[in-house]
């Protein structure tokens, strides 16, 4: 059974009740008073249609939504990609997958801060190659390149997890001291 909002006008009072349509029309009494109430069109409301077994808002307009954004198909089935949907475009695809010389200077680079950090106590970073190292470490973890770049990539990718948890076990080992 619908719901259907009324207006007592002696009271001042508004009430909902639940009410088969064919009585929806007829005047109610009022719960306060007993004085009839005439029905009102509810304040807030939300319109949906079915589209091949899914809620729709109206205006319906043919389109279907992804991520917040417009398309004209739904995405059916995951992909090779994951979930992104082929009508879309995406950041990192624009983007080539690192080289095997930017892997190499980027595994350089890494081990080169774990020395001096170990040895010196102190590392003084630039904050260009910082954002070059997080940028190649996005594209290194986000693109897919030649059996060779992948190798290279998993090696390099592991062996920073590895340091990183490592660290990790360190940093509890000194807080349990």
């Amino acid at each position: 059974m619908p719901l259907y909002e009324y207006y007592c006008e002696p009271c001042n009072g508004v009430f909902e009740l639940l009410r088969p349509a064919r009585e929806a029309d007829k005047a109610q009494p009022c719960p306060e008073c007993d004085d009839d109430a005439k029905r009102i069109m509810s304040r807030e409301w939300a319109a949906f249609t079915y589209r091949e077994g899914a809620p729709r808002r109206i205006p319906d307009d043919g389109t279907y939504w992804h991520l917040n954004k417009k398309v004209s198909k739904p995405l059916t089935a995951a992909s090779n990609s994951g979930l992104r949907h082929p009508e879309l475009s995406y950041d990192d695809d624009h983007k080539p997958a690192p080289s095997i010389e930017e892997i190499e200077q980027y595994e350089a680079r890494q081990e080169f801060k774990r020395r001096e950090g170990e040895g010196a106590g102190t590392y003084m970073t630039n904050d260009t190659i910082e954002r070059l190292d997080e940028q190649t470490f996005t594209r290194m973890t986000r693109t897919r390149g030649t059996a060779k770049q992948e190798r290279v990539k998993r090696s390099v990718i592991s062996k920073e997890y590895s340091v990183m948890s490592d660290a990790l076990k360190r940093a509890e080992r000194d807080q349990k001291k």
